[in-house]
């Protein structure tokens, strides 16, 4: 599959996220039935089948408007996975109204080179987030989706830390009034707000 988006150049350029690659082709699977067969479902976006390893067997979207979905993923969770990458593709296509509802919601946009190298460097880049990869949380905690490993980093293996800018240190416990906001909520919907959107849209 051609990188449209920029954004297997982009992980080529990380180290660390390069590692955490290395086994992962993003090719089209042979058989694109299932995605012929899904197409009803994603009106105005196209489906595509990928090798199972592509992001470690992650769904994901790809500019401009792809959802990549790996082979054999299960039957019984494909029409949520689908409806959680529309709020992606949305995302996309309109980030000037995403960025003022989150902005609405206190949530910042936060420049890459804001956050320590030592912090940055081991957080995972994600296709769904990458054009606007940091956001704070009424303007002082920064959610980092952080590899378990940083010399042996796996795309599965990332735990949620939040970086607070005023006290410039880190921990996994999330802002107590994150948490009065959205709940107690799962690592991979605390990363990032888009993230979190696209979890509860499911939901």
């Amino acid at each position: 599959m051609n990188d449209a988006d920029g954004f297997q150049a982009l992980w080529k350029r990380d180290p660390v996220n390069a590692k955490a690659r290395l086994g992962c082709s993003y090719t089209l699977w042979p058989d694109q039935s299932v995605a012929t067969r899904l197409a009803p479902l994603a009106p105005g976006a196209q489906i595509f089948i990928l090798h199972p390893t592509a992001e470690a067997g992650m769904p994901h979207t790809r500019g401009p408007n792809r959802i990549c979905l790996p082979a054999y993923f299960p039957d019984s969770r494909t029409e949520e996975t689908i409806q959680h990458e529309l709020v992606h593709l949305d995302q996309r296509a309109r980030p000037q109204v995403w960025r003022e509802r989150l902005a609405a919601e206190g949530w910042t946009p936060v420049e890459e080179d804001e956050l320590p190298l030592e912090w940055r460097r081991r957080c995972r880049l994600n296709p769904d987030t990458a054009a606007a990869r940091f956001w704070a949380w009424q303007g002082r905690w920064i959610p980092m989706p952080v590899y378990q490993r940083e010399d042996a980093p796996q795309l599965r293996d990332v735990d949620t830390w939040w970086y607070d800018r005023k006290e410039e240190h880190a921990s996994r416990t999330a802002p107590k009034s994150f948490t009065a906001r959205y709940g107690s909520v799962s690592s991979s919907e605390a990363e990032h707000p888009y993230e979190l959107y696209a979890y509860h849209a499911t939901k």
